[in-house]
């Protein structure tokens, strides 16, 4: 019956792989799992066993009791995962999204910053990387406040590492009622941007969406740095063919961020709207037009720096309701694109959007 359950969820996933000297990498992109997933959870952890994977990154989405749910099978689980899930709240969501990006071969181990788990680590001849979920120390203060905590914990975390924030390049920042306090957040990134001077270097590229957590704070994040071993890793700016840059309407993130090392080159693109090279919203009040010019931003990004659609290893498609949720799907079978994702109902960063995609794609230069 266990491996029956197995390959029913298997066929629910969406999963890919990268094979790379004493190296293997997966994504996982899991969606409509039903509420009774725990089983299928199982089936993904004895997935990644099987073929001799450790969890790098767990996002779980789903609604409350599904997560509560999810979080209280875990939690018995722990020895074998070296990771902290992210679990973020889907208010009327009968189903369970997850995601899940896990290695082998590479020296992987969790993290701990005083006493508690915070991410995990793993290594490759080129680099050390390091993933870790990073929470607000206190939920009392104002959101401002954890807005800072969470970029100075981040700082201090990496610095204990031997990193910094200099080497991150790419963060993911759930806050819950983004849409009320957004420029409050960026305000805080700002600052503490500026006071590290992350001007000067490497601008993460960056998601900021609307969600709620069962933390109780205001934010959840996430945030991936490496470190390089030598001169032949280069982390840099891509920027956005049909878009200016973010930070001409001071929001402190990259459109793209790529990561060139010997035996592959990595882009990371930052959560992607309908908004033109002049930084307003267009297409408003219509969901179809902006996916399709989302779509033809994120693939410029792409072939900017000579990948495509195919390149693809993982996305999270938000939305701002779950009812258009099927209007990705249209779009993406009439234009014959394949997308390893899930979607996720949530606030974008501006009222009038409808629709943003994050993208992760991987060239193999061997």
């Amino acid at each position: 019956m266990k491996n029956e359950n197995m390959k029913e969820a298997l066929e629910t996933i969406d999963v890919r792989f990268l094979e790379r000297k004493n190296l293997k990498e997966c994504w996982i992109n899991s969606a409509d799992i039903n509420s009774q997933g725990i089983e299928n959870i199982q089936s993904v952890l004895d997935f990644l066993k099987t073929h001799g994977l450790q969890a790098v990154s767990i996002r779980l989405f789903g609604n409350p009791d599904v997560i509560a749910g999810a979080s209280s099978f875990l939690k018995t689980k722990m020895a074998d995962i070296p990771c902290p899930p992210l679990l973020i709240l889907q208010n009327d969501s009968a189903e369970m999204s997850c995601q899940v990006y896990a290695v082998s071969g590479a020296n992987s181990k969790a993290l701990y910053y005083e006493g508690r788990l915070i991410g995990s680590r793993f290594e490759d001849d080129y680099a050390k990387y390091y993933m870790l979920r990073i929470l607000p120390d206190n939920q009392l203060v104002s959101q401002s406040s954890q807005s800072q905590n969470i970029f100075e914990k981040a700082h201090n975390i990496l610095e204990s590492l031997g990193s910094g924030f200099s080497d991150t390049v790419r963060t993911w920042l759930f806050a819950k009622d983004i849409l009320f306090w957004y420029s409050q957040l960026n305000e805080a990134r700002n600052q503490f941007f500026e006071f590290q001077n992350i001007y000067n270097k490497l601008i993460p590229a960056s998601t900021g969406v609307g969600v709620a957590n069962p933390y109780n704070k205001a934010l959840a994040a996430q945030l991936l740095a490496v470190k390089p071993k030598n001169k032949n890793v280069a982390a840099s700016r891509v920027n956005s063919p049909l878009q200016y840059s973010a930070l001409d309407y001071n929001s402190s993130f990259s459109r793209a961020v790529k990561l060139d090392v010997p035996d592959h080159s990595r882009l990371y693109i930052s959560g992607t709207a309908s908004i033109d090279k002049t930084g307003r919203s267009v297409f408003i009040g219509d969901c179809p037009s902006q996916i399709e010019f989302t779509m033809r931003v994120v693939r410029a990004i792409l072939n900017e720096t000579g990948m495509d659609w195919l390149n693809t290893v993982s996305s999270t498609a938000y939305f701002k309701h779950s009812q258009d949720f099927g209007l990705f799907d249209d779009y993406c079978r009439g234009q014959n694109i394949k997308l390893p994702h899930i979607k996720v109902q949530a606030d974008v960063c501006r009222n009038d959007l409808l629709f943003e995609l994050e993208l992760e794609a991987v060239s193999s230069t061997q």
